[in-house]
């Protein structure tokens, strides 16, 4: 057998942590904090989560909320999310809250979660562009009621479409406690894991081909004073940050209608064997290759396709 060397060992780890992102830091209006002071540190360092039905999908892997500090927000303040790497791999990005029945570093998150936005793709000319940034802001909701929450932000990468390739979900949960609120009941909520279902059309649908519409899974978005809904293209609220980095992808039209709708409840959102995937790019920083891989591999003005593994190459 083969002996791996300490200094291959750590070559590899390294290799594997700088292979794809993590949401590590949390600000307050504009009071940032250290790394992980508020966000419960995961172990499997910035890779994603892929099993459905896994409990790792509410705050990631070995997410510890008993050594996680919880800050105090006040209901209606700002609040950012950074990353280690801005996001490269296309996807929807998603904010959820759930409340604590208590402390939320003693909270699990087994109760129900309730959607507070959503960054879908925009859709213009046939391509669809996605929020590709390094930070995502938002604020709480000004009506939600008082007490300890976990705040969750999921990135749901779809850039290896199903069934061939599987979503990947990167999430990090903030521990706050929310003040000077209101007596709002949100909802929808879900139960994660339950929220998301391989047969969603967010989920099975395929970006490189007759991509013309796009409905984010998980429950509908709420806010103070809506039932909430959930939204088909990026929305326009004044409290989202500006995009600071995007992917835009060239969607072929529909040929046997003016629009497609994915709402179906079944697989047949994957690739067609017999129809040939549109030319794409790929943002810097983002998969181009590998061991399975069948997504874009053409990368953006200034950056081309390095091979770091048999199964992971990289725009650098």
């Amino acid at each position: 057998m083969k002996k791996i060397t300490p200094l291959a060992a750590l070559s590899l780890t390294v290799s594997q942590v700088s292979a794809h992102y993590i949401f590590q830091q949390l600000s307050i209006g504009s009071a940032k904090y250290a790394v992980e002071k508020y966000i419960r540190a995961n172990s499997n360092f910035n890779q994603p989560v892929v099993e459905l039905n896994s409990t790792d999908l509410r705050c990631n892997v070995g997410a510890n909320g008993k050594v996680t500090d919880t800050v105090t927000v006040k209901a209606g303040d700002k609040f950012t999310f950074d990353l280690d790497t801005p996001v490269y791999h296309q996807g929807p990005v998603s904010l959820y809250m759930s409340k604590a029945p208590g402390a939320a570093s003693d909270y699990d998150g087994s109760g129900g979660w309730f959607k507070i936005y959503d960054w879908g793709p925009s859709f213009s000319g046939g391509s669809a562009t996605w929020n590709m940034a390094g930070s995502y802001s938002y604020n709480i909701p000004s009506c939600l009621a008082n007490g300890d929450y976990l705040l969750r932000i999921q990135s749901l990468a779809i850039h290896n479409p199903w069934p061939a390739g599987i979503p990947q979900f990167y999430v990090s949960c903030a521990q706050i406690t929310v003040t000077g609120g209101g007596s709002a009941a949100p909802g929808p909520t879900v139960l994660i894991p339950g929220a998301f279902k391989d047969t969603d059309p967010g989920y099975t649908v395929n970006i490189y081909t007759n991509f013309n519409n796009y409905t984010v899974p998980g429950p509908a978005v709420w806010s103070c004073g809506s039932s909430g809904s959930n939204p088909v293209t990026t929305p326009g609220a004044t409290t989202a940050q500006p995009s600071t980095s995007t992917s835009t992808s060239t969607a072929k039209p529909a040929t046997t209608s003016s629009s497609t709708t994915l709402s179906t409840s079944t697989r047949s959102a994957a690739p067609s064997t017999t129809t040939t995937p549109v030319t794409c790019v790929v943002a810097k920083y983002g998969q181009c290759g590998g061991s399975g891989y069948i997504g874009c591999t053409v990368c953006a003005s200034g950056s081309s396709c390095s091979v770091s593994n048999a199964y992971y190459s990289q725009c650098l």
